[in-house]
């Protein structure tokens, strides 16, 4: 049996960067590009103007009175250059117009008859934007390895980039099996539960920016769970919950061994999770995820998402937080990834372990805020400093 360490360590190992492909910019939200990105051109790509108000020539030796010569609003040209003496109305974003070597804002004129008044002095290259202020062409916009947000699409629009490279979004396959489980919004039956878990894989799936698709429970049927993981593995991860143990009906290992996949650990020496799976086939990694919902959660976090870190090039924003326990803890022989709940105190951190520690117990997951990581047979006194990871 692996240590947690050991297990990571071989996960990371067989994870590879996915193909970059190039994705129209509005698909390109949250993924990492894949290269460099370079302008075509600069940006301003004209001269223009920062503000309403009035172009004007050699502002120190003008006079202060000047004839309105014209006006160029954003999106025209004007084409006359600007006469000695004159001035043309200008609006924010319109080129500046030739001859012209400043910009006086509309609130510091007075125009009566066609005529302009500047009422303050103005100076040369005031309020004007200068092609290329920005960056100049060639420059590179976006480095490789950027995650892109809103504003970096942003600026890849202003220079009329419609597709980028990118690490594309990892396609995971979930698969829940247990011939106990009904859907959702089935009537409880005897004997029965609802699945749950291909919800919650769903979830974190799409919160680190992946592409899930789940399959109808397979129950415990051999012919059903071959024929699903069969086509779960034209995905990139294949995500199969329950059915990797050593009961009669835990034969998941089994049809992966049929259908190519090679194992490459089973179990890991971690509380909840232990009998994880995972294997390879290809370039697809599959995951034989316990069938408890604390048990998926944890396994996912710490094994899943990381793999899918390599696959897309991302580093997902983690948040630990350092406080002291409100009660003692006693750990087992495992290491043990312990519920608790984080509440600010004062101005410090009360971390609470949870009472419902067992992997079946969904209620005392959904209350908790942070997972406290404990060494295994290792004491945590109460007031001992500890740090969380917030979840």
């Amino acid at each position: 049996m692996l240590s947690y360490k050991q297990a990571l360590e071989k996960i990371i190992r067989h994870s590879s960067p996915l193909k970059a492909k190039l994705l129209p910019l509005r698909e390109a939200l949250g993924l990492v590009v894949a290269k460099n990105i370079f302008s075509e051109e600069p940006f301003p790509s004209f001269d223009n103007s920062a503000v309403d108000g009035y172009a004007i020539s050699a502002p120190k030796r003008l006079p202060r009175l000047l004839k309105v010569q014209g006006e160029v609003q954003a999106g025209e040209v004007f084409k006359r250059g600007l006469k000695p003496g004159h001035a043309i109305q200008i609006f924010t974003g319109a080129p500046v117009p030739q001859g012209a070597q400043a910009v006086v804002m509309q609130e510091y004129t007075e125009r009566i008859n066609g005529r302009v008044t500047l009422l303050k002095p103005s100076k040369l290259n005031d309020n004007i934007r200068f092609c290329g202020e920005d960056f100049e062409r060639g420059a590179i916009l976006i480095k490789k390895g950027t995650l892109l947000g809103p504003t970096q699409l942003a600026l890849l629009a202003t220079v009329g980039c419609e597709k980028v490279p990118v690490y594309p979004p990892v396609k995971v396959a979930i698969l829940a099996t247990g011939s106990e489980l009904l859907k959702v919004g089935e009537r409880l039956k005897p004997g029965k539960i609802r699945d749950s878990n291909s919800i919650l894989l769903e979830a974190l799936v799409k919160q680190v920016g992946g592409n899930p698709s789940s399959f109808p429970s397979a129950g415990d049927n051999f012919r059903t769970v071959r024929s699903r993981i069969r086509k779960g593995l034209k995905n990139n991860i294949l995500l199969v919950s329950g059915g990797v143990s050593v009961g009669k009906y835990d034969f998941v290992k089994e049809v992966l061994k049929q259908e190519g996949v090679r194992e490459i650990f089973w179990k890991v020496d971690i509380k909840p999770g232990k009998p994880l799976f995972f294997g390879k086939k290809d370039q697809t990694l599959v995951f034989g995820l316990p069938g408890n919902p604390v048990s998926v959660f944890i396994t996912f976090m710490e094994f899943v998402k990381p793999a899918i870190e390599k696959m897309t090039m991302q580093k997902f924003f983690e948040r630990s937080v350092e406080g002291y326990l409100t009660q003692k803890f006693q750990n087992g022989n495992r290491l043990h990834f312990v519920r608790v709940q984080c509440r600010r105190r004062g101005k410090g951190f009360a971390i609470t372990p949870l009472k419902g520690q067992g992997s079946h117990m969904i209620g005392s997951l959904a209350v908790s805020n942070g997972i406290l990581k404990v060494e295994p047979n290792h004491l945590l006194r109460k007031n001992e400093r500890v740090s969380i990871k917030i979840i």
